[in-house]
């Protein structure tokens, strides 16, 4: 399937979860990431969910990432650009550009700094190739870094077979991070592993 129809069905399919589906699904997704060896690292990208579009609630990932003392990004909108804004526990958000939530106040923080990176998405395909929603806002960020960073989609549905109208410059990820699994795009290279 390509982008665009994918992108229709798993819209549809997450607004057919409400709000206390998404919360419990949400903090299955933690619990599977705190199964994963990406604990060690010290500064962690996440995204901030829209609420409105059923986003995975990021929230509890960032409170285990502040109980464990990691350094937390998130994403600010800069024109086409995501300038990666370090938070603290106390720091206050705003409704920014595509109705995502922003800090206030921040620092910003080059890219060579982070290390494992937490990215939306509406689903990915067995090899990592990702569905976002069509703005390229990631893919554009990825390819500025010299060495890249754990690359972890979080999303509340299984990898699909194939996306068919990827990109050269799309990025792929190194794992999704769902309520039921963990699956890895790394060992194989053309094929994915799965966990639970």
């Amino acid at each position: 399937m390509k982008k665009p129809e994918l992108r229709k069905i798993y819209k549809a399919k997450r607004f057919q979860l409400n709000s206390t589906e998404i919360q419990q699904l949400s903090l299955k997704i933690l619990e599977n990431l705190k199964q994963m060896d990406i604990w060690d690292f010290s500064v962690y990208h996440i995204f901030l969910p829209i609420t409105q579009n059923h986003e995975v609630n990021t929230f509890p990932i960032m409170d285990e990432l502040f109980l464990q003392n990691k350094r937390i990004l998130v994403p600010k909108v800069n024109g086409l650009e995501l300038i990666n804004s370090e938070i603290q526990k106390d720091t206050e958000f705003e409704v920014g550009k595509f109705n995502t939530l922003e800090p206030k106040s921040f620092q910003s923080i080059q890219n060579q700094e982070i290390e494992v990176v937490f990215i939306p998405m509406m689903v990915c395909d067995k090899i990592g190739n990702r569905v976002g929603y069509g703005g390229g806002f990631y893919d554009r960020w990825l390819n500025q870094f010299e060495k890249m960073p754990v690359k972890i989609g979080l999303n509340f549905f299984p990898p699909v077979d194939s996306i068919q109208d990827t990109e050269e410059w799309d990025v792929r990820l190194d794992y999704s991070v769902t309520p039921d699994e963990i699956v890895s795009f790394i060992d194989s290279g053309t094929s994915a592993s799965s966990e639970k």
